[in-house]
């Protein structure tokens, strides 16, 4: 199994950063529409936060199974077989009528994520040059980054022509994109980490400490995206304002999270923690006090963007932390993974259960504490 040329291998990467593109795009999607669907089906903000937590439940659920498959059948096929079922999901979204229905789909797009993003990273990483694996990691980011960005653009669309047409496009170019996957050239499969390696590296107080400061990015985009919206709606926000609310979320971090994480290596992974969510709990701090539109959309993307320029560094911990313990770099995704969408659910969870009994307010108040308590674990590591 050769290695194909560099050009060949750039158009590979690219297609790979294409594929996380539409993976990620149906996740920030709901942000925009969570209220209209509010409004026609009825349901509260309890079931909210259950729908935003579906796509964290089912990312959380798929993460062993998707480090099998790469194993098994190989990181192209994963692939392919995670944008493939992403795409099921979103038509399911775009016809479903009922609340579990859509429960459904964002369990199943979850699923779908983590299996695309196991084989699409693992094929980047694959095929590039041992000096050029960052980089094409980071091209695959960048797709991620960029459906983030789109998807709430596109949850504001189907808003004004209604779900079905807009979301059954998403899902037949989603399919295209399955296709182009599964056309790209065979890598060897990789490692799948074992029940009991998980275990020895939960051993480990860096990794456990590190898995905390990765799980609270999810956690706060739970938290964001249903205390948020609803707070937007709350103020006079429409649909748009939303959409740009989480969108700026994905533009800042583009720019963000490479300048945060070549902090953390240049002088420890600390300091550079510690900004990032010293500035997040500020802005949500001054949230809470917020009554006109855009200084709460700019604080919502200010908030959203630091906290998840924590994962960056976060992760990286977890890697020097099995590195430590002599294991497979590549395992430190699989460990975060683990912990991101369990963090995410309870979230949303939270958040749809706090502000249906006490409003938004308190929701986000918890928030920053929990933002403000996480810099203690963070003060104790050694730069």
């Amino acid at each position: 199994m050769g290695r194909p040329n560099r050009r060949t291998a750039a158009l590979a990467i690219l297609i790979c950063a294409l594929g996380a593109l539409s993976e990620s795009l149906f996740y920030t999607a709901l942000a925009p529409l969570l209220t209209q669907l509010d409004d026609a089906l009825g349901f509260g903000h309890e079931q909210a936060g259950l729908l935003v937590a579906g796509y964290a439940i089912g990312y959380w659920l798929g993460t062993i199974p998707a480090s099998w498959l790469s194993a098994r059948i190989g990181p192209r096929a994963t692939g392919a077989l995670g944008v493939s079922g992403v795409a099921l999901a979103t038509l399911g979204f775009a016809l479903g009528d009922s609340f579990v229905t859509l429960l459904g789909a964002r369990l199943l797009v979850g699923v779908g994520s983590v299996i695309a993003y196991t084989g699409l990273l693992a094929m980047a990483a694959a095929l590039a040059d041992e000096s050029e694996q960052g980089q094409a990691i980071g091209t695959v980011y960048s797709g991620s980054a960029a459906g983030s960005a789109v998807g709430p653009l596109m949850g504001n669309l189907a808003v004004t022509l209604g779900r079905e047409p807009v979301f059954c496009a998403v899902a037949a170019a989603q399919a295209v994109v399955a296709g182009l996957c599964s056309r790209l050239p065979r890598v060897p499969n990789t490692e799948h980490v074992s029940m009991r390696a998980i275990g020895r590296y939960l051993s480990s107080g860096t990794i456990r400490t590190a898995l905390w400061i990765t799980s609270v990015p999810g956690y706060a985009l739970g938290v964001l995206t249903l205390s948020g919206t609803y707070r937007l709606d709350e103020i006079g926000a429409g649909a748009t304002a939303i959409a740009i609310a989480f969108s700026g979320i994905a533009v800042i971090n583009v720019f963000l999270a490479p300048r945060i994480g070549q902090a953390s290596d240049r002088r420890g992974r600390r300091r550079p923690l510690l900004l990032a969510l010293g500035v997040s709990a500020f802005a949500i701090l001054l949230m809470l006090g917020a009554t006109l539109k855009i200084p709460t959309v700019a604080l919502i993307a200010i908030a959203g963007a630091f906290m998840l320029a924590v994962a960056g560094p976060g992760l990286a911990l977890v890697g020097d932390g099995v590195r430590d313990l002599r294991g497979d770099p590549a395992h430190a995704t699989v460990l975060m993974n683990l912990c991101w969408g369990p963090a995410a659910a309870l979230g949303a969870i939270t958040a749809g259960m706090v502000h249906g009994a006490r409003g938004a307010m308190l929701s986000l108040l918890l928030l920053a504490i929990v933002a403000a308590v996480s810099v203690i674990p963070v003060q104790r590591l050694e730069d």
